[in-house]
């Protein structure tokens, strides 16, 4: 049995990887040989855990997240917890990987590759809004799926943004990243724009985002939860999800505008179904699922 720190997946998987084994995760998906179900979630007095399985021709996965909002206080991240990967014939344990890092990789190669299926050609000008424990595998995946010049950052404390942007500029040569003042004013004539927040109530609407652009909702995944406005998402030319199920039982987003008769979800589809050419308004929203996990997973190890 094997374990995989973050340095070690970081290594083994930069962004360009991580994106392909997502790629192959959802052809895998559409063949049917990748499958998992939605996930389990329960609370507790200090917060709530996730359980989250998934099997593959050749290997099981669980992951096990642990949400902790207190636990920056005690110089502990947010969000704790691990993946195990087993073999599929005999159940034997064959890794567990740093469930924390494993996510953030994960979470942002999925918005990575649909940056590049539905951003619009020759994106210059990108946003990341949330500067969170996601914010970081956003950014990076963001400027890799896309030609991006200039990259802001926007969260609700001034000063988490700056120390992101810090991070970031001495790793993404070539982009400029600025601080935006408000969701509006980061994606103001940006081409792609990435959401990782905990949001309850919508940070922009139809009114905030240029007529073209692409839109990862990324972060709220609670019913109550929501990031994107539902005349935003009435005005999407494309409304596509990582995860059907997931999405109708957790995307705060889409139930809320299907609640407000903005949008139906009766044919919702994945990024599988994503089509050409891209025009207007794209949105991809994510609630996260194990087989994107497992797929990714199984990427280190090839690696």
């Amino acid at each position: 049995m094997r374990y995989l720190g973050s340095d070690a997946l970081r290594e083994a998987l930069p962004p360009s990887v991580a994106r392909q084994a997502i790629a192959g995760a959802f052809a895998a998906i559409e063949a049917g040989s990748l499958s998992g179900p939605v996930r389990t979630s329960f609370g507790v007095a200090e917060g709530s855990s996730l359980l989250m399985p998934a099997v593959s021709r050749e290997h099981l996965g669980l992951k096990v997240l642990h949400l902790r909002g207190d636990n920056p206080d005690r110089g502990l991240p947010a969000i704790v917890g691990e993946f195990f990967l087993y073999e599929r014939t005999s159940g034997e344990l064959l890794a567990v990987l740093d469930g924390v890092e494993l996510t953030g990789i994960r979470t942002g190669a999925l918005a990575g590759h649909a940056t590049a299926l539905l951003a619009p050609d020759g994106s210059r000008i990108g946003a990341v809004l949330g500067a969170g424990q996601q914010g970081y595998y956003q950014a990076r995946a963001l400027c890799e799926a896309a030609p991006l010049q200039e990259l802001r950052i926007w969260n609700r404390t001034p000063q988490r943004a700056e120390r992101l942007a810090e991070r970031l500029r001495g790793e993404l040569q070539g982009v400029t990243i600025r601080i935006a003042e408000d969701p509006a004013a980061a994606v103001a004539g940006a081409h792609a724009a990435t959401l990782a927040t905990a949001a309850l109530r919508p940070l922009l609407s139809c009114d905030d985002v240029p007529a073209e652009i692409h839109l990862n909702a990324m972060g709220s995944y609670l019913p109550e939860m929501s990031e994107l406005a539902p005349d935003l998402l009435a005005a999407a030319s494309q409304l596509l999800v990582d995860d059907v199920a997931g999405a109708l039982a957790e995307a705060g987003d889409l139930l809320q505008a299907a609640a407000a008769g903005k949008v139906s979800l009766g044919g919702l589809k994945t990024l599988a179904g994503a089509r050409l050419p891209r025009r207007g308004i794209t949105v991809f929203k994510s609630v996260g699922a194990a087989v994107f996990d497992l797929a990714v997973a199984e990427a280190v190890l090839r690696q």
